[in-house]
């Protein structure tokens, strides 16, 4: 009952504040797990595309690029559309999008013709991505609850079941029928979207939930939880340094991504003694252990704060790079991937959540650049690994590492300015909770 009074009167607030959130997840776990399943459809397609339309690793990395530009373009234009319309409007439309794209794909006859479509298909692709990402961000931050890790990891899960569904469909030797299917799961996450309720009020306006109650101290000395007034207040005057850090690590993460999303099969396949078979056991893995360890996140992100999480998934998928580089074996790939697939599962949801959580207003713009940066790397990495790989990917993948450890440096760059701001306050907390939100009575962001 105090906790009832204390939520403020007036139009907005929703009757039943429960059922909005259940409603709300349960949208926003459908929505990413199509952009999963498409995604996962897209990478064990590739290589076939490559056999079938007579491409070329080179032609590929061009098709690859001119996608990922489409994506940069849809990003940038999520980020104006969602504040003048509404981000459910984006989210319905990029779906529906992104599914005729699909549809048109899986009818093309030439390589030109599939270059041209996926580019079309990538404006969907990337106001999907980017409008779901801001969605999830504003429930993230209306709700105090740490929601994102668990929406990649749905996109995850269903990105190594749509491996699985795509190679039992063409066994490795098409790509029509598993398109298809990604056209059909995109053009339900759009009816789907049709549902998605009105974001939260901000945290500073809601009593806390079960889950943020009172707060969880970490091993950095951070907080998660709690709502309130206070909420934010770790992020408070590192607004640079988050943002820096978060743009290295969606850049990153997207080559990284990009590359092995769309060369890893191929890649696998030039191995010695290793065929399609092992390609889909890769990309299965690889997707497999991105749904466990983004499941997992939030526990170990309350324990050890966001940056202490995001350098031991760097220093795992490390690992990871190095044995499926170095072995080479079906077992070193399985290895690789599973260490590869875990140890970067956290990463991207942990740089969207630290710059939604750093800005009280304006996250759709805020993320909508984010997610077109990571597009521009997106964009790049194709191109200059279809460059470097046309004879051999091997090479390719030994370089890997290098952009992991920039990575890494980055984020331990952010550790310091947060144990320096925290030292110049006279060594108060740092929280990882949501920023506060309007005063009372105030409206958030709709969806």
């Amino acid at each position: 009952m105090a906790a009832a009074a204390e939520r403020p009167a007036g139009a907005g607030w929703p009757v039943n504040e429960s059922a909005r959130r259940r409603r709300a997840s349960a949208v926003l776990f459908t929505v990413f797990a199509v952009t999963g399943y498409q995604t996962g459809a897209w990478a064990v397609s590739l290589p076939a595309v490559v056999h079938d339309l007579d491409m070329g690793v080179g032609r590929l990395g061009l098709t690859l690029a001119l996608m990922a530009a489409g994506g940069i373009v849809g990003a940038l234009v999520t980020g104006q559309v969602a504040a003048r319309v509404t981000t459910r409007s984006s989210v319905v439309a990029a779906a529906a999008a992104s599914g005729v794209g699909y549809l048109s794909l899986a009818a093309c006859q030439t390589a030109t013709q599939f270059t041209v479509a996926a580019a079309l298909t990538g404006v969907g692709l990337g106001v999907l991505d980017a409008a779901a990402n801001a969605a999830g961000s504003q429930e993230e931050v209306g709700s105090g609850r740490r929601l994102l890790p668990r929406l990649h990891a749905a996109f995850s899960l269903t990105a190594a079941l749509a491996v699985l569904a795509s190679y039992a469909v063409e066994g490795g030797d098409g790509y029509t029928s598993a398109l298809l299917l990604a056209g059909v799961a995109c053009l339900a996450g759009a009816l789907a979207a049709g549902a998605l309720p009105g974001a939260a009020r901000l945290a500073a306006a809601a009593a806390p939930t079960d889950e943020d109650d009172g707060g969880t101290r970490s091993g950095d000395g951070t907080e998660s939880g709690g709502g309130g007034q206070n909420a934010g207040r770790g992020l408070s005057g590192l607004v640079v340094p988050v943002t820096v850090v978060a743009f290295v690590v969606v850049c990153g993460g997207f080559a990284l991504d990009s590359t092995l999303e769309g060369y890893s099969a191929l890649f696998i396949e030039q191995l010695p003694l290793q065929g399609a078979a092992q390609s889909a056991v890769g990309l299965t893995v690889l997707y497999l252990a991105g749904a466990v360890g983004r499941a997992l996140s939030s526990p170990v992100l309350r324990r050890l704060g966001d940056w202490k999480t995001l350098l031991a998934g760097q220093a795992t998928a490390m690992t990871g790079l190095l044995a499926l580089v170095v072995d080479g074996s079906t077992w070193g790939i399985a290895a690789g991937m599973l260490l590869i697939g875990f140890g970067m599962s956290p990463a991207v949801p942990i740089a969207y959540s630290l710059v939604g959580r750093s800005r009280p207003f304006g996250q759709e713009r805020a993320i909508a650049r984010l997610t077109a940066a990571g597009y521009v790397t997106f964009t790049l990495a194709p191109l200059l690994v279809g460059l470097a790989g046309r004879n051999s990917l091997l090479d390719v993948f030994h370089a890997l590492p290098v952009l992991l450890a920039g990575m890494a440096a980055t984020v331990l760059w952010l550790g310091y300015r947060q144990r320096t701001a925290r030292a110049a306050r006279g060594g108060g907390d740092e929280m990882i909770c949501p920023v506060a939100g309007p005063a009372a009575g105030q409206t958030s962001h709709r969806v």
